[in-house]
């Protein structure tokens, strides 16, 4: 198995290497460290001002010292996760480009996301929700306070493929501990439907004891991998409102959801729940991707 850790060497960054090192040790897996550097980029001057051939190469070799500082720190930092074996990689470009396109080289992403300012946002978006909205790969982002280990955990479950993937991936990934446990969050999106009142009824009853039945075997599923469980049917306007203010009630170390892989014009079009909720949510998120026609 093997991780992908972008790091930008900011505060986030050892809390993001606590727990990718704690995961990689469980799953003896590698890590990738992976930074990208910004490009230097050359802004022309009026002609009065003059600029000759010697400033241009300069530029490059600011470029390249950039680059060779970037591996110097990735290599101290790789004494720090010792014993987990180590590859380093430096790119130039937009950190959530090069994240994207050395995503193929890992089983799963462990990003960071910083707390940023609505106006910043706003400007320049957020690396770890362009992560999120394009990869293809699972992505573990840490946000809010630090957490030493997940033992306080939501799985949000629509009933859907994608879902149901994102659990089974979080099992595999995620060893429960001593007193861990686990919600399985069901939202029920509040939709009026006219029909005749006796009909409606019967029909709920049976989808509603079909729900329970399906969710009860997947709280067995958890129990017998050492977690304590419980399921929690909530109705909302929205899934991802629902899901936001649910996390608003109780205090948990992780959330974990499906997603459904869009392409770039179907999520313009469509939304994604999952994104919404990575930008709403104040703890870590656990967003695994199923891509179908």
């Amino acid at each position: 198995m093997k991780f992908l850790v972008p790091v930008d060497f900011t505060d986030i960054t050892n809390p993001l290497l606590r727990i990718a090192k704690k995961l990689a040790i469980k799953h003896s897996a590698k890590i990738i460290l992976l930074h990208a550097v910004s490009p230097v980029i050359y802004l022309p001057y009026p002609e009065s001002f003059g600029i000759s051939p010697i400033d241009l190469s300069k530029l490059s070799e600011l470029e390249s010292r950039n680059i060779e500082i970037a591996k110097q720190r990735l290599t101290a930092l790789c004494e720090f996760l010792g014993p987990v074996e180590v590859d380093i990689l430096v790119d130039v470009g937009d950190p959530a480009e090069v994240i994207l396109s050395k995503e193929n080289l890992a089983d799963l992403l462990i990003v960071g996301s910083h707390s940023k300012g609505l106006i910043e946002k706003i400007l320049i978006g957020s690396t770890s929700e362009k992560v999120v909205s394009y990869s293809h790969k699972p992505v573990l982002v840490l946000k809010g306070k630090e957490v030493e280990s997940f033992k306080n955990v939501c799985v949000a479950h629509d009933l859907s493929r994608y879902a149901q993937e994102a659990f089974e991936f979080f099992l595999n990934l995620i060893p429960a501990e001593e007193s861990s446990h686990l919600t399985i969050l069901h939202v029920e999106e509040t939709v009026e439907i006219p029909m005749v009142d006796a009909i409606t009824e019967k029909i709920s009853e049976k989808i509603a004891e079909e729900k329970v039945k399906y969710f009860n075997s997947l709280l067995e599923k958890a129990q017998n991998r050492g977690w304590t469980a419980e399921l929690v049917i909530e109705k909302y306007s929205s899934v991802s409102a629902g899901i936001v203010q649910f996390l608003k009630q109780r205090e948990y170390d992780l959330l974990v959801m499906g997603s459904r892989g869009l392409s770039g014009f179907k999520r313009v079009i469509l939304g994604s729940t999952s994104s919404e909720v990575v930008k709403k949510v104040e703890i870590p998120v656990l967003i695994h991707k199923g891509f179908y026609l």
